[in-house]
This record gives C-alpha cells, structure tokens and sequence, in this order.
C-alpha cells in the first residue's frame, strides 16, 4: 500500500505525521498526491508507520488470542465510532480505534469467528469491550 493507505490503516491523519516527521501538514498531504511524484515522504514519517505497524499487529494478536478464548459461539461485539458524532478533539481517538477494530474484525473473520460492530452507545453496557476501546 501508498502512504496515504498505510497512514490511514492505523487511524492516522495527516496531521500526526505531519508532527512525528516534523514537517507542516501540506508537506505530508504533498507525500500522497499522484500529481506530485517527487514529492517523497522522508524516512522518519516511513519509519512512524512502521513502528505504529508493529504496535498494533502486537496489540491486535493479544486482543484476538483473548477473543478466541473468549467465545461461546455468538457474535463478539466489536466497538466502532461514528466520528461525525464525535467532538473534533474526540475524532482522532475514535480513528485509532476504529482502525484497530478493523484489524480485529478481519482476523476474526480469517478464524471464522463470528463478531459484529456495535456503535459506542449500543455497545456501552458491554464489558467485553472496554479492552479494545481503551487501546
């Protein structure tokens, strides 16, 4: 995948990349545009992804070991955000979030164990989703 795809696989904006490579956010939104070809993401903004990469691959391994000892047959409940709901400074927690449930929601599916979304105000009384929101 691009830098845009990679970026936006662990919930991150052009902003977070912007500050983590110390550039200003045009600079980043340059790295993703086709019409821009030289323009080049730097090493430091390649090395961030990667290191978010390994992150959550660790965290997502240890949430689905936890979820296949967990399930009984029924659909485990897998919290998701809608972010326009959200307040701006909540946003950018609900995009991590939400990205790390995809990442779940596919292994699952690679395990064929079965899970469904819940949106934060279905999903408020369950406890078995507070490890995956806390994240």
């Amino acid at each position: 995948a691009g830098f845009k795809g990679r970026r936006g696989g662990r919930g991150r904006d052009r902003a977070d990349v912007a500050e983590a490579a110390g550039v200003d956010v045009k600079t980043a939104k340059n790295w993703e545009s086709p019409r821009l070809p030289r323009a080049r993401a730097t090493a430091v903004a390649w090395k961030y992804l990667e290191n978010l990469a390994e992150i959550q691959e660790r965290e997502v391994g240890c949430l689905v070991e936890k979820i296949v000892d967990e399930t009984d047959g029924n659909p485990y409940p897998l919290p998701y955000f809608r972010e326009q709901d959200l307040a701006a400074e909540d946003a950018r927690a609900a995009r991590i979030s939400n990205a790390m449930t995809r990442k779940v929601a596919f292994e699952l599916t690679r395990l064929a164990i079965p899970y469904e979304f819940r949106f934060e105000e279905e999903a408020a009384d369950d406890e078995r989703l507070s490890e995956i929101r806390d994240m």
